[in-house]
């Protein structure tokens, strides 16, 4: 038995829903903004094992139709499933294909990813040519999406009636319908008008750190056709680190060298490079300090000055391949759970936390929990669930705006079947972290002011790859005297080993002006941790002196850190053998 608001039997008078948009809809994973929209169909559940249609919301604006559906199991809305949405565009069951009770004009199968247009001509449709999003890419039961209102298909407009009749209907075995056979559901247009989210395409202060995660489209970056609209798209951005996935045949060396060319250095700055052997790049304003692979994927500890930050620059599988995506996904939080401990990087308490890239994530939701809340799939071998954070909770999600969009897809690709979705992420540690912009840049939709103030193109994002860069600006809280102190010296100071060159050993020495909590470690040329001389270990004021004994390191450049606290010191030797 059904519960309808606005839908009654075909011998009753149909009942139009209008109502209001309290809240400007955003496609964005969050479906708080649709508690103030009316419902506008509330089927009854528990009838179907497989598809069993819940509530159905519509709204619109001025440029957009909205709907939130719900459908029962947890299902991929852009992959094999049978859900069809039948819509009679212009009101009128004389026209178009008569069938439940109406003459439906426009019909999309969401698993097939192709509708049909039965207007004066009959045309297939994509969904580029409709402004198709749903929200989110991964599976879930509840769902949002919108079209564009002012579509037109092979010349013809889509919506050309104040008043739309729509079907829902699940084929297949467990196949349901919304809403039932008898019924009719009609939805009329408010004259709500679109309201963008505020943006601001440069960062709020100089003091943020602007991070850019791009997909540059298996090398397309170090592409000579495609080098002007990469350089727009840097120049136009800004950013302090940069994650580079799909750089297959280009090192990271290569990758800082061409961002030299689009950002130029400053007096005392410079592009440092991070490069783990797979296709993911660091490149950074920020010293690499250590650096290792993870199945494919790239760690990164970066040296902020008053404090270090981990990174992760990730590109899992994509599409099919939910059982490998997976199991790199338990890889990277695994290696993050392990770093917290002690093991790994080894990383202090508070120390920031970024993973960014192309996630893929367009399968099993329960991928993107792992990212988010540490709940590893497969414990046996990546070891324990844990809470991501320092403060024990999630990581957080640094959901972009699209830019004069209600939407939040970091892909787009209008020869592609699939439609534009969020594949592409930067997750944070929220306790340690403030986030305050995140956007993902289509420049196609940036308005003429925008495009010019930037000297951007429309076309660039969209020329330079089928990934678009996602940007997230961080502000990092003041240290608390605590946090800068924790027994660590109002001052100290490091000396130059003796003898330098070397072989093998040499004495370190240092002076401290206060009791302190000292780290001494050892790095290559590289950043690759290569020995701790000291950790964590309570020294009195005054100067002290350590051996450091390299008989099994080859010959090289290798930098000394000394630690305490917040404060860092670092100096080079030389080993010759």
């Amino acid at each position: 038995m059904c519960r309808s608001i606005f839908a009654f039997t075909l011998f009753s008078l149909l009942i139009f829903s209008n109502p209001l948009l309290a809240r400007q809809i955003h496609l964005d994973e969050d479906f708080s903004d649709w508690e103030h929209i009316e419902t506008l169909y509330e089927d009854a559940t528990g009838e179907n094992d497989g598809i069993d249609f819940g509530l159905i919301k519509l709204a619109n604006d001025d440029r957009f139709i909205y709907f939130y559906l719900e459908v029962g199991e947890e299902i991929n809305l852009q992959d094999l499933n049978g859900i069809t949405l039948y819509i009679d565009t212009d009101n009128n069951s004389e026209t178009g294909v008569p069938d439940f009770g109406i003459g439906y004009d426009f019909e999309f199968t969401f698993g097939e990813r192709e509708g049909t247009f039965h207007g004066a001509q009959t045309s297939s449709i994509n969904a580029y040519e409709i402004g198709l999003v749903s929200s989110p890419t991964v599976t879930s039961t509840v769902f949002e999406l919108k079209f564009n209102l002012d579509a037109e298909i092979g010349g013809q407009p889509l919506f050309t009636s104040q008043t739309i009749q729509l079907v829902f209907k699940s084929e297949g075995t467990g196949g349901d319908s919304l809403p039932e056979s008898n019924e009719l559901l009609s939805y009329n247009f408010s004259q709500e008008t679109f309201d963008p989210l505020p943006f601001q395409l440069h960062k709020k202060s100089d003091s943020d750190i602007r991070i850019l995660s791009y997909n540059v489209l298996r090398d397309n970056l170090f592409n000579s056709e495609a080098e002007n609209h990469f350089r727009r798209i840097f120049q136009a951005i800004q950013p302090d680190i940069i994650g580079l996935s799909e750089v297959y045949d280009n090192s990271g060396t290569q990758a800082a060298a061409l961002i030299e060319t689009f950002l130029p250095s400053g007096e005392g700055e410079q592009w440092f490079s991070g490069d783990t052997g797979n296709d993911n790049l660091m490149v950074s304003r920020y010293p690499i300090l250590e650096q290792t692979s993870i199945d494919g994927n790239a760690a990164f500890l970066l040296d902020l000055g008053d404090r270090n930050l981990f990174t992760i620059v990730a590109h899992p599988p994509c599409c099919a391949n939910n059982e490998g995506r997976q199991q790199e996904f338990d890889a990277m939080m695994g290696f993050l759970r392990d770093s917290q401990n002690g093991q790994e990087f080894d990383i202090q308490p508070n120390t920031p936390i970024i993973i960014m890239g192309d996630m893929n994530l367009v399968g099993f939701a329960q991928q993107q929990a792992t990212l988010l809340t540490g709940d590893i799939d497969n414990e046996q071998q990546y070891g324990a669930d844990f809470n991501p954070d320092w403060d024990g909770t999630d990581l957080e999600d640094a959901i972009p705006a699209n830019p004069g969009l209600p939407t939040t897809f970091t892909w787009y690709d209008e020869g592609s079947s699939f439609s534009a979705g969020r594949l592409d992420y930067i997750v944070y540690s929220g306790s340690v972290l403030e986030m305050v912009n995140s956007f993902s840049l289509h420049t196609p939709d940036l308005d003429t002011d925008t495009l010019t103030a930037y000297a951007l193109d429309a076309e660039d994002t969209i020329e330079a790859s089928d990934h678009l860069p996602l940007v997230a600006d961080f502000r990092l809280p003041e240290l608390t005297s605590n946090e800068t102190n924790l027994d660590s010296p109002r001052g100290m100071n490091l000396q130059q080993n003796y003898p330098n060159p070397f072989n093998p050993s040499t004495n370190i020495t240092y002076e401290l002006a206060d009791a302190a909590s000292i780290t001494l470690t050892v790095l290559d040329s590289t950043g690759r941790k290569v020995a701790t001389l000291l950790e964590n270990k309570m020294h009195s004021a005054g100067s002290h002196e350590i051996n450091f004994d390299a008989e099994n390191l080859a010959s090289g450049v290798y930098i000394y850190q000394l630690a305490a606290g917040a404060e860092i010191i670092t100096k080079k030797m030389v080993l010759v053998k």
